[in-house]
Formats: C-alpha cells, structure tokens, sequence
C-alpha cells in the first residue's frame, strides 16, 4: 500500500482494488449467512414478513482527501480503490463527502489528537443529499417491496483504519444526509488494512 499510496506505483492498484473486492465478497457472505440465519428463527417462530436472503451494498463511496494531497499525489487512492471494487461488484459508485479542509497526517498522530483533528473536517459534496435520496427512491424502494422502509447501505471505502475516527466523521456526515433528506441510510465501512 505504501508504494502505491506515497510512491505512485499505479501497477498495484489492480491487485489492491482486487484484494478489496475479495473482502467486501467475503463481508457479503457473512451477511448473507446472518440474514437466512435470521429468516430461519423467524420461519420457526411462525411470524415476521418475508426478508430478502440477499445482502449487497446499494451504493459505493469513498473518504476524500484534501486538493493539497491530491496535488501531491496524483490521486485519491481510496477512491481508486473505491471505483475498482464498485466496478467488479457493478454497484454505482457515488462521490458523496469532499474534504472542508487540509490536515496533518493521520499517521503521525495518536488517538486523542487523531479525534479532534476530525472535527469539522468533511463535509457533503454538492447535491449529494439530493443525490441520496434519488437514488433510494428510484432504485431502493422499487427493490424492497417486501419492505418499504428498507435502509440505503451504502458502503465507505478507505485505505487503512487506524483508530475508526476517519471512518466515523464521514458516516456521521452521511448519515445526518439521509435524514434531512427523510432517506434510511446505513453505512458500512471497508477497509484495505488496519494498523
């Protein structure tokens, strides 16, 4: 990741896209195992509605980076990373938070610091609330007849998760998003490493 994150190996993105691909496959598996597991307690107890044994993301995004990075580096690679697994998943992806403003590295800091260093640090990319709820309402609800009131997954992808505070400052953002826009959101997070 290092070579390809701070040295602009591009030929790894492939093989890194790839190796997220295979971990959001296996995510989709445990929650598929959860969901019929879910389905059989209820069949058993002769009550609830028909559920859907399926889990997939309905949309991809990704954690921006600040224009100064992006000039430095050429590229977001979580969004990379991001776009290469919604393309071998063929799930949209969708660029929902931009980043308010430039940061230290995160690497270099601890917890604490890392915590309040997020405070006020992403925010909506223009038109991404509305575009949150267009798509739950056009692809979402037409889905999940059996259930009206189904939640919008949508699935964040990052680079590595240190301390979650990246992670939780962005799904927050989105979140209060859908709410405002009276949109069910649920946020998933994937990530390439953890350190």
């Amino acid at each position: 990741m290092a070579q390809y994150k701070y040295r602009g190996n591009e030929k790894f993105e492939f093989l890194l896209s790839r190796m997220l691909t295979q971990a959001y496959r296996q995510m989709q598996q445990e929650f598929d195992d959860q969901l019929r597991q879910g389905i059989r307690s209820q069949t058993l107890a002769g009550s609830g509605t028909p559920m859907n044994p399926y889990w997939q993301a309905h949309l991809v995004t990704s954690v921006p980076i600040s224009e100064s990075r992006l000039r430095e580096r050429g590229f977001n690679q979580a969004e990379k990373l991001a776009r290469g697994l919604a393309s071998a998943c063929r799930l949209p992806y969708a660029e929902l938070l931009v980043r308010a403003r430039h940061t230290d590295k995160q690497s270099f800091k601890g917890r604490m610091d890392r915590l309040k260093n997020m405070e006020g640090i992403f925010d909506l990319s223009p038109g991404s609330g509305g575009h949150i709820s267009r798509f739950y309402k056009e692809h979402i609800r037409s889905e999940t007849l059996f259930n009206p009131h189904a939640p919008l997954r949508i699935l964040l992808v990052d680079d590595i998760y240190t301390t979650g505070s990246t992670v939780n400052a962005c799904s927050g953002i989105i979140k209060a998003a859908g709410e405002a826009a009276g949109t069910p959101v649920e946020i998933y997070s994937l990530t390439w490493a953890r350190s």
